[in-house]
């Protein structure tokens, strides 16, 4: 379940939406199922966000939201299988998905891989993972989820 997190300036909600529609079919593309691409924002409070010392949030970013990240702080959890080009590329369609600026204060994309039986949801009233059950414990319904 491929999860990008993203912490920004306040950004628009066609503007988010826009980004998270052109990630998940980034992702659908390179084999991902898009019903389990997960992307979801953060706005950071004024003086809670700091890149050496100085605030990337200020007061001023009151101001409303914006159709573009000025800076934007982004974390993906993705499957350890993914090399550095899925990376890499992934990193790329993020700026450009966020319409971050060349000249931005600010962007880091940190890459945290999860392995699917890390991750549990809710299916039909329980919670599951996409991977097998601990030893010596009966199979569960998540293994039949799995992906390889």
């Amino acid at each position: 379940m491929p999860t990008v997190e993203v912490t920004s300036n306040p950004l628009t909600p066609s503007t988010r939406l826009r980004a998270a529609l052109r990630l998940t079919r980034f992702m659908a593309a390179r084999g991902s199922d898009p019903a389990h691409v997960v992307v979801c924002f953060r706005t950071a409070e004024p003086m809670a966000y700091f890149a050496g010392g100085m605030p990337l949030t200020t007061y001023e970013d009151d101001t409303g939201p914006e159709r573009t990240a000025r800076w934007a702080s982004v974390v993906c959890h993705v499957h350890p299988d993914r090399d550095h080009d899925y990376r890499a590329r992934l990193a790329e369609e993020i700026a450009q998905a966020l319409g971050v600026d060349p000249d931005a204060r600010h962007l880091t994309v940190h890459f945290r891989p999860t392995r699917p039986d890390h991750v549990f949801y809710l299916q039909e009233g329980s919670m599951t993972s996409a991977g097998p059950a601990p030893a010596g414990r009966d199979q569960q319904k998540g293994l039949q989820h799995a992906r390889p």
